[in-house]
């Protein structure tokens, strides 16, 4: 799309660093796609959510791609491969567990807006003891533990950050579904436009 991905336009040194109007619109836009492949019977799990598959058009509108390793949530079956992104992948499929479902998604919306928030890909401010940036297995191995979530902003605005926690909840039980974040995303939208 004419303005690339969204991780190149994160990278532009000309988009403000703080909240808004715009990147809230752009989280909207995101969870209103996962909103519509959650609602499949059975659910379609987009699997590689990150900001290289969200696409932004002209008026700045969001688009998610890349839904190649999607799968559809069956009842009879579980999703037994781990798929995705190391850096935005969910802790239950980090850890190889067969009944990960649409909250993996949410997971990794929740990476999204770390990235909306700091500009900067997930982690990149972890390091190993020695100083050096931690190598995306560590990164994972604590991810999987529930020992690292990535990180945000001092200025984040708080209904952002308690949102972005939700979705970052390591039990994926205790994660929003779609439908609860398109709704917090539209209480945001209106805090942020006064």
């Amino acid at each position: 799309m004419a303005r690339g991905d969204l991780r190149t336009w994160l990278t532009d040194a000309t988009v403000p660093k703080r909240w808004t109007v715009e990147k809230v619109h752009i989280a909207a836009d995101i969870i209103e796609a996962l909103l519509y492949v959650h609602s499949f019977q059975p659910a379609l799990v987009h699997r590689d959510l990150k900001s290289r598959n969200v696409l932004l058009a002209n008026d700045m509108h969001a688009k998610l791609c890349d839904f190649g390793i999607a799968r559809f949530k069956s009842t009879q079956q579980t999703m037994t491969i781990a798929m995705g992104t190391g850096l935005w992948i969910a802790p239950e499929i980090i850890a190889c567990r067969r009944d990960y479902d649409q909250f993996a998604d949410i997971y990794s919306f929740g990476v999204v807006l770390s990235e909306l928030d700091t500009h900067q890909l997930p982690y990149e401010d972890v390091k190993a003891p020695n100083g050096d940036p931690l190598p995306e297995f560590g990164i994972m191995y604590r991810v999987g533990e529930g020992s690292l979530r990535p990180s945000f902003s001092p200025h984040c605005p708080s209904p952002i950050l308690d949102l972005a926690n939700r979705c970052l909840s390591f039990d994926p039980t205790n994660r929003p579904t779609a439908i609860e974040v398109a709704h917090s995303l539209g209480m945001i939208q209106r805090w942020i436009n006064k």
